[in-house]
């Protein structure tokens, strides 16, 4: 074998390998029903595609927050209703179930009316939650989007967070 053909097939292996361990960006839920993408750094750590609800979490890389107990994540929840009518009732159940967590304030610079934006406690720690819920034929969905608030965290990944977040509930798809 030559040795630039050689060089070549090991340069399309490393490159197949490397493609291969990239993170997953597409996603799917209730058979294929619901359809989202998110960015590739983020990691799959629960997903619960039967039954009713179903569910996938994401934790979202947060260099200030490694070697603590504290996380940024978000999730995808999909429940099945039995007709679109019961979608109102669906997110006022989510709501109070919000309020009813530790620390629980409503975040009053929130100017989006379709996202329930909170903080709550959790251990030691506030957290900045926003919750979009949509309603997909008969399938209700929610994003849940929650990050720590800590002083060292720079603005910018707050920033990229929030948008990538609000990047989930734009790709969502049936």
């Amino acid at each position: 074998m030559k040795p630039t053909t050689l060089l070549f097939l090991l340069a399309s292996l490393t490159t197949a390998s490397s493609a291969h361990a990239q993170g997953k960006t597409d996603y799917s839920l209730n058979g294929d029903q619901i359809r989202f993408h998110v960015p590739a750094s983020w990691t799959a750590i629960m997903e619960k595609a039967d039954g009713n609800p179903q569910a996938v979490a994401f934790q979202v890389p947060d260099p200030t927050a490694q070697g603590s107990d504290d996380s940024a994540n978000v999730t995808v929840k999909t429940r099945q209703l039995k007709d679109a009518s019961a979608f109102a009732t669906t997110v006022q159940d989510e709501f109070e179930r919000s309020k009813a967590q530790g620390g629980y304030e409503t975040d009053r610079s929130n100017t989006d009316s379709s996202v329930h934006q909170y903080f709550v406690v959790r251990g030691k720690t506030r957290y900045l939650v926003r919750d979009s819920f949509q309603l997909i034929g008969t399938i209700a969905v929610e994003v849940r989007c929650q990050r720590p608030l800590l002083e060292a965290t720079p603005q910018g990944w707050n920033g990229e967070f929030d948008a990538a977040c609000a990047s989930v509930v734009a790709s969502l798809k049936h």
